[in-house]
């Protein structure tokens, strides 16, 4: 790689790499060291290994990798050998601690960051912009950095949910309630008048105008449970309401996300799934972007956005 070239680093929350219950053990302990400075426990290792298996594992590795090569591509039909695209992840291997040094050795000086997550908060997509600044405050000659943010109602962004969630609802024999699920939060968050809240609710509300949806309300998923309080309404409680209202089918378009893992294929597709079959409710849910062009696309403009910004200051 010529030391000219400008470094992307594109990061994820990261995966159990396999089913091997050491790669499973390793992910939970770094998680778990990172929040709360403890060791799994038995139980919690051998819950995040049912549910791990019982999906038949995460695809986040494939499905990110294909990201990361086609925005290389994407990035090399406008910008020759201008960039060159890194994937880390924040709790399993390629760290992104290790990644920065990496792209230093190769002789990267000037690099943008983009966490995969539509919406900020300090608890995710700042906790993945400190571990850059951090292993960079560790290097003998720092790389210069920016960090890509607000995409929550990105052109593509809304364009990739709407032509889900259209596609689900011509499918569908009647009218769903589409719920937006979004990755749940300690409600500590809000003390800090944190913007995650409010750029759900903004990119919930501009696809249901989009799609003209007259049946829609939001929902947090997946929290990571312990004695504090998450955000709200939990999907659960949100299904079981909407059934006691008398509504029988529900569409889920999980907008806080963008790949299919564990949080879609188990607590959407096999936990959300069985307890709307006990409470004889239809639910059905839209496909993730995953490696669609247009998330390809939005990536690339997001990236030529920031180096033309900082082109510009200099």
């Amino acid at each position: 790689m010529k030391s000219s070239s400008l470094g992307v680093l594109i990061m994820a929350y990261g995966s159990a790499p396999s089913l091997d219950d050491q790669a499973i053990f390793r992910y939970l302990q770094h998680i778990l060291q990172y929040y709360r400075k403890t060791e799994p426990t038995q139980e919690e290792f051998q819950n995040l290994k049912e549910r791990y298996h019982s999906v038949g594992g995460s695809p986040l590795y494939s499905v990110a990798e294909k990201i990361a090569a086609a925005l290389q591509d994407t990035l090399d039909l406008s910008f020759p050998e201008r960039f060159r695209v890194y994937l880390a992840m924040k709790h399993s291997p390629p760290f992104i601690e290790d990644r920065v040094s990496q792209m230093a050795d190769s002789g990267v000086r000037q690099a943008i960051a983009v966490a995969l997550a539509p919406f900020r908060s300090r608890l995710s997509t700042e906790g993945y912009y400190r571990l850059v600044r951090e292993s960079n405050q560790q290097l003998g000659e720092p790389i210069q950095w920016s960090f890509v943010q607000n995409w929550n109602i990105h052109p593509l962004f809304l364009e990739l949910w709407r032509s889900r969630i259209e596609e689900t609802l011509h499918l569908q024999d009647t009218t769903p309630t589409v719920i937006f699920t979004n990755h749940s939060l300690p409600a500590r968050i809000e003390e800090w008048k944190d913007p995650y809240t409010n750029e759900f609710e903004m990119a919930a509300q501009a696809l249901a105008k989009k799609c003209r949806l007259s049946q829609w309300t939001i929902a947090y998923q997946s929290d990571g449970g312990g004695s504090e309080p998450w955000l709200g309404p939990n999907l659960q409680d949100v299904l079981r309401d909407l059934r006691t209202e008398g509504k029988e089918t529900c569409l889920l378009a999980p907008i806080g996300f963008l790949m299919d893992h564990l949080e879609i294929l188990y607590d959407l597709d096999v936990s959300a799934q069985a307890q709307a079959k006990e409470i004889g409710m239809r639910l059905s849910r839209t496909q993730m972007p995953n490696d669609d062009p247009l998330l390809v696309k939005m990536l690339s403009d997001l990236v030529a956005g920031k180096f033309m910004s900082e082109l510009a200051k200099t």
